[in-house]
Order: structure tokens, then C-alpha cells, then sequence
């Protein structure tokens, strides 16, 4: 399964044995996207995690009257995770620096998923969390060097 190598690279996944990832391979939907495409806009309710398949994206927020980038994507990168856990506004734009290929896990996805069993429950619990803490850390050293 091409989605499921793509699967396996990222953090909320990894743990995932191959029968696990055959499985959420079967519930992401594919989507092209051209240069400049919004994929997601800050503000609008969320509802699905995304994984780059192929091409380059970055996020960003308008901040003092500009953009200020948050950062950038390419493959097997995700963004959009926290529409997992609650359907919040987002808190950033994402858009395509180049053409590119995105896998959209939505939250129905991944509340299927999590009804699954306990085991894959907890696996992919503790990968978000961990994911998400990593993402925090990042974003507290950025803050930092901006103080």
C-alpha cells in the first residue's frame, strides 16, 4: 500500500503495526493541490489532520498587519492535528508552495479508528500527544528568539 509507507513515516502512525496502517490507509482520501492552494484557512472550524504525500506547503498567521510563517511542510509531514481532539478554529493558514498530494485522516476517521480497540486506541493516543509536545517545544524555542 503506497499510503500506508507515507503512514508509517509520521509520528501520530509509527507505532502502527501493518496490519494497523493497512487499515487507516483504507480510511484517508487523496488530494491534489496546485501552488498557492489554501488548504486550510485560520479561523474556520477543523476537522481533519493532514499527511504531504508529495510537495511543499507552509502555515502561517497574520500577526501586526503581516504574516508571520509558522512553518513548513513536505513529505510525510503532517499539520492540522488539534482538529483530532476538538473541531476548534484553526489557528493558522496552511497553503502549497508547489504542486502537491495530501492524504486527509478526518476526525470520523479517526474516531473509527479509535473504536477499534483499546490497544490501537492507546497507540495512537500517546503518538499525538507526543507529536503535539514535540510541535509545543518547537514553537516555544521560535517564540524565544523572537523575545
Amino acid at each position: 500500500m503506497e499510503h500506508a509507507a507515507i503512514l508509517k513515516r509520521m509520528e501520530l502512525f509509527r507505532d502502527l503495526d501493518s496490519l494497523e496502517l493497512i487499515q487507516v490507509s483504507k480510511l484517508v482520501k487523496h488530494r491534489k493541490v496546485k501552488a498557492g492552494e489554501r488548504v486550510l484557512s485560520e479561523g474556520e472550524p477543523g476537522h481533519s489532520l493532514y499527511i504531504v504525500k508529495a510537495g511543499r506547503f507552509r502555515a502561517f498567521t497574520y500577526h501586526g498587519g503581516g504574516e508571520l510563517e509558522l512553518g513548513r511542510f513536505e513529505e510525510a509531514d503532517g499539520f492540522g492535528e488539534l482538529a483530532l481532539i476538538d473541531q476548534g478554529p484553526r489557528s493558522a493558514t496552511v497553503e502549497a508552495l508547489s504542486e502537491g498530494e495530501l492524504l486527509e485522516f478526518d476526525r470520523e476517521a479517526y474516531e473509527t479508528l479509535m473504536a477499534h480497540s483499546e490497544a490501537l486506541q492507546m497507540k495512537l493516543l500517546k503518538n499525538l500527544v507526543r507529536d503535539l509536545a514535540q510541535k509545543l517545544r518547537r514553537t516555544n524555542d521560535q517564540l524565544a528568539k523572537l523575545l
